[in-house]
């Protein structure tokens, strides 16, 4: 197994459990009925934040299964994790839904390292598809309003997020063109089924995953792609850890940082199970959620899905 550091470098924190955009490729709109935890507050942010000064801290998503800037605290508390962990990598993820000129100015100045903005399409037929909840008019015109006005400044590296294999190839080929031309960079994320949780059947036929990711899980030991057991932390509102972004219905509750410290948790006999569990070196139900998580893989497929990655960005490279 991976080296566990001795406290997560990586942190989501939900400081709200609220989204509009209703994405039908998400579960928030049929879990997040059920959650007990809305907004953070500010005693638990604040405890929260103190724990990660001095800390070797590199990335902070201030969300989680959610929208950040639904939070009208979120600016401050941006601003508050960068002066605890100013070395800290700080992403926020957000929709045009939230990109008015108004929250455009404050996020523009914010200190971010990085912003995406997710936009599963550029139709008003495909945003009705895969995000019922954002209306794609004022939505696309927040988005191009807003990449003018980044392209003025260019405070940090921005992109536009959107979910591969949804559409079939002509039409994926016009959305990198569209991205292309507006001047941003488009970040490709390969649709999945949320760990089981999302039915895909209902958005028509997906394309299948070309990559060596597609063999999933062929033979122990395994492990998690992205290493959200041995390098991230994620935390509730209510201040409740999860094992996962993946994680919607609060399956794996790890600890609760009302009343335990970060370190205690993250060192804790319940997250040593998980781990052992995610690798396989312990028995889990079938339906444990990293069972159905395409993100649970072999470490062989890993490790060839990451050398053929590097193979085709060599290939990119041109010889000097």
């Amino acid at each position: 197994m991976a080296d566990i550091p001795d406290f997560p470098t990586h942190l989501q924190i939900q400081t709200t459990s609220a989204c509009g955009a209703a994405c039908s490729i998400c579960p928030h709109p049929v879990e997040s009925p059920k959650w007990s935890n809305g907004l953070m507050s500010d005693p638990l942010f604040d405890r929260i934040v103190d724990q990660l000064r001095g800390r070797d801290v590199r990335y902070i998503s201030p969300y989680l299964m959610a929208d950040p800037l639904s939070d009208r605290k979120i600016f401050d508390r941006i601003a508050t994790l960068h002066a605890a962990a100013p070395d800290a990598h700080v992403e926020v993820s957000t929709t045009g839904k939230y990109l008015a000129p108004g929250l455009a100015d404050r996020l523009l100045s914010a200190p971010l390292s990085e912003l995406r903005i997710s936009s599963h399409g550029i139709t008003a037929e495909e945003y009705a598809r895969t995000m019922p909840g954002v209306d794609f008019d004022k939505a696309m015109a927040h988005i191009r309003g807003f990449i003018e006005r980044w392209q003025q400044q260019q405070p940090y590296p921005l992109s536009v997020v959107c979910l591969w294999g949804l559409f079939p190839a002509e039409r994926e080929r016009r959305i990198e063109a569209f991205w292309k031309e507006l001047g941003v960079e488009l970040s490709k994320w390969r649709v999945n089924s949320r760990a089981d949780q999302v039915d895909l059947t209902v958005l028509g036929e997906t394309s299948p995953d070309p990559t060596p990711y597609a063999e999933g899980r062929r033979e122990p030991p395994y492990r998690c792609r992205f290493d959200r057991d041995t390098q991230w932390m994620h935390i509730l509102s209510d201040g409740r850890v999860a094992l996962c972004c993946m994680d919607y219905g609060q399956e794996v509750i790890l600890g609760d940082l009302r009343t335990k410290t970060i370190e205690d948790i993250w060192t804790s006999d319940a997250y040593r199970r998980v781990r052992d569990q995610v690798r396989g070196d312990a028995a889990t139900r079938p339906d444990f959620l990293c069972n159905r998580c395409d993100w649970h893989v072999s470490e062989s497929v890993h490790e060839r899905a990451i050398l053929a990655a590097a193979d085709e960005q060599n290939e990119l490279v041109p010889v000097k």
